[in-house]
């Protein structure tokens, strides 16, 4: 299972960006240490209102010309995406049905264009998140189990998404 290390200023500066409101977005570039297993964050680039092409309290997307702005921030800086959203301080720490949807689309395109490294995504609700992860060149999302902000304890994801959809696959699977 994947990790992410990340200092406690730009933890700090993203939890301040994805609290004011349920769809923030922004995107962390980290570098990734196969051996260890581990995301570090280098830079968090928090997404404006006029970045997005739609959003709601429950969905967004983002304009079109900023998917490859974003793609190119991390090529041009040797680096690995990390998504991050909010679903506001009340909502869950869950990715849901409609996010998953979203990476079938995006997340093949982002490995395919920066040449298959790694790709991960937050999902936020007050203090507490929820992790993915894609890192073999054709697997599937893996969960990430544990964010290490620097000088501080490890917290632990909620792990709901994969929770979540094993037991919708065991339920359909039962039928």
């Amino acid at each position: 299972m994947a990790f992410i290390s990340i200092a406690r200023k730009t933890y700090s500066d993203a939890q301040t960006h994805l609290a004011k409101r349920p769809e923030q977005v922004g995107f962390f570039l980290a570098d990734w240490n196969e051996c260890q297993q581990l995301f570090s964050v280098r830079i968090w680039r928090p997404l404006a209102a006029k970045d997005l092409e739609f959003r709601s309290d429950f969905h967004v997307s983002l304009k079109d010309q900023i998917r490859p702005q974003i793609i190119k921030w991390a090529w041009d800086n040797n680096g690995c995406l990390i998504e991050a959203h909010s679903h506001g301080r009340d909502g869950s720490a869950t990715f849901s049905a409609s996010d998953l949807h979203g990476f079938e689309d995006w997340v093949p395109h982002v490995r395919w264009r920066l040449k298959s490294r790694p790709y991960a995504a937050i999902v936020t609700a007050g203090d507490h998140f929820d992790a993915l992860a894609w890192i073999r060149p054709q697997g599937a999302c893996e969960q990430i189990e544990t964010v290490v902000i620097v000088g501080e304890e490890p917290r632990s994801a909620t792990q709901a998404t994969l929770a979540w959809r094993d037991q919708i696959t065991q339920t359909s699977g039962d039928e």
